[in-house]
């Protein structure tokens, strides 16, 4: 049943968008193998284990990246920090379908939360409907400020939250960047945040056909990017010495990321719902010192 189910859809699909609904089949049941295969997918380590792990921990630190891959951020962070980087895997589609079941853990407890909302509707997570009550967790959104036009919190304003309000010792900061927009090319992220606003309701290569059209190359996209995983990352090193002056004595820091990023791979940018490796292979850096100390 499940097979015709699927050949049934296929057929309509192939009705309203042959193109489209054959690159779906490609994505989904061939491409995607492939690249897993080559990237070694199965060979990460899970992230929910991870961390779970560091959730037993009396007194940890974790920084997430939103949209942070793998391979971006390990050819850049070097420049700012030193650690143990290995790569980890979180499960597909998107944040939503793993989020819930680790914040639902025994050892989820006992948090400080500093979450970097996004003014995006479909792509802001609600991070304190997610956790379930009597959980001791004090979560902390920002919202943005100071570049309200492009609807993102700034790094800057993340550390100014926390410096203010303070870390307990069980801490967990969420910044926006790397994700869309590109604070860093805020140009760019006007042009393409019509598009970005009603992302989930589109077709998956929406994207691409907007840059076409208004001729826009991809490498501006990718420098756009990786231009604001390398500003975030300064802000991170920032935060980490701070907490290291404030004589907080973390047991372990690491930082992550909720999942990657698609930068025109397959034709596809943003927030894809595929089990693709630059979607699901994410870093888990366990800092142990800082750049150029």
């Amino acid at each position: 049943m499940f097979y015709k189910y699927n050949i049934r859809g296929f057929v309509r699909s192939l009705k309203q968008d042959y193109i489209g609904a054959v690159r779906e089949v490609i994505i989904k049941y061939f491409a995607s193998k492939i690249l897993n295969i080559m990237y070694g997918v199965n060979k990460c380590l899970p992230w929910d284990i991870l961390f779970r792990t560091l959730l037993k921990r009396q007194r940890f630190l974790l920084i997430v990246l939103d949209d942070a891959r793998f391979d971006a951020f390990s050819k850049v962070y070097s420049t700012y920090l030193r650690g143990l980087l290995i790569k980890a895997r979180v499960p597909p589609p998107n944040t939503y379908g793993w989020l819930p079941k680790v914040f639902s853990y025994p050892e989820f407890k006992d948090l400080r939360i500093f979450y970097a909302s996004i003014g995006i509707e479909s792509h802001n997570i609600r991070i304190k409907n997610l956790i379930p009550e009597n959980k001791a967790v004090d979560v902390i959104p920002i919202k943005p400020n100071r570049a309200k036009h492009i609807k993102t919190v700034l790094p800057s304003e993340v550390n100014e939250t926390v410096m203010k309000i303070g870390l307990t010792g069980r801490d967990v900061v969420w910044y926006a960047q790397p994700h869309f927009p590109w604070i860093t090319d805020r140009e760019l992220s006007l042009m393409l945040m019509r598009d970005v606003l009603i992302h989930d309701y589109l077709l998956p290569d929406t994207i691409k056909r907007k840059l076409r059209a208004d001729n826009i190359p991809r490498l501006r996209v990718i420098n756009a990017y990786y231009a604001n995983l390398i500003l975030v990352l300064k802000y991170v090193k920032e935060l980490i010495d701070y907490s290291l002056k404030k004589g907080i004595k973390y047991e372990e820091i690491v930082i992550t990321s909720d999942h990657g990023e698609m930068l025109g791979e397959l034709g596809l940018y943003l927030h894809q719902e595929y089990d693709l490796p630059q979607l699901t292979i994410v870093p888990w850096l366990k800092v142990y010192r800082l750049a150029g100390e």
